[in-house]
């Protein structure tokens, strides 16, 4: 079964992060200044260190891993909804080190900005609400 919802884009917002600011925080700070509570977020440039998360699907938890090295970042998307009553960011990163070897995962905090490029869509409309799916233990958007 699919669910969705039509949203219009209410304003895009482009600009860039503060170098050794750390990536998700920024992120999640903008939102919240401007008030954004359903939208997309994308973002390209560089980072000195990353960190991306991986979900083990048998343990049903997430695992951090380290990447300690300067990196490029060749995609980020996600999207930014509610949970638990404030606005939540939900992003996934791929980068790319010195010798072009591809790394990536959800974005997690301890990325630390170098140069980075963002849009952030903010959308019209009621924003999805997350709650915790039971079978998968993820916060996933409410179905209704």
């Amino acid at each position: 079964m699919s669910y969705f919802k039509d949203f219009k884009i209410k304003s895009i917002h482009m600009g860039r992060f503060k170098k050794g600011s750390d990536l998700l925080l920024s992120i999640n700070n903008f939102i919240m200044e401007q008030n954004i509570v359903s939208g997309r977020v994308e973002a390209i440039g560089a980072l000195s260190k990353a960190a991306v998360g991986y979900y083990d699907q048998i343990k049903l938890e997430y695992s951090t891993v380290n990447i300690n090295q300067a990196v490029e970042i060749t995609s980020l998307s996600g999207n930014i909804s509610i949970k638990d009553g404030s606005p939540f960011t939900h992003c996934h990163i791929t980068v790319a080190d010195s010798k072009g070897m591809v790394m990536g995962g959800h974005l997690m905090e301890g990325c630390q900005i170098y140069a980075l490029e963002f849009m952030i869509f903010s959308f019209e409309g009621e924003p999805f609400i997350r709650e915790l799916d039971q079978e998968t233990k993820l916060s996933l958007w409410k179905i209704e």
